[in-house]
């Protein structure tokens, strides 16, 4: 599932912050790489509770520092729901 996540996000984040999405690892870190801000990982947030059916707590989003730490985060959250 975490290939699936990461590819979706990588989309969204490719619409938001305007870029190509081969721009975006595991590794990237929203602030320093992909020049994210809180905002913008909000929408990206927004879109998958939308599209999963989930719910992420705001405070669940104030130490998520890189996109593997998001894809995981929606993972965990998507399977808790499915379950």
């Amino acid at each position: 599932m975490a290939d699936d996540t990461f590819t979706w996000v990588c989309a969204r984040f490719a619409e938001v912050l305007e870029i190509d999405p081969a721009e975006i690892t595991m590794q990237s870190r929203f602030a320093d790489d992909l020049d994210a801000d809180s905002i913008d990982l909000i929408e990206v947030v927004n879109k998958a509770e939308a599209e999963r059916g989930i719910t992420i707590e705001e405070e669940h989003l104030y130490d998520i520092e890189t996109v593997g730490e998001l894809v995981a985060l929606l993972d965990e959250r998507t399977a808790s729901s499915a379950g």
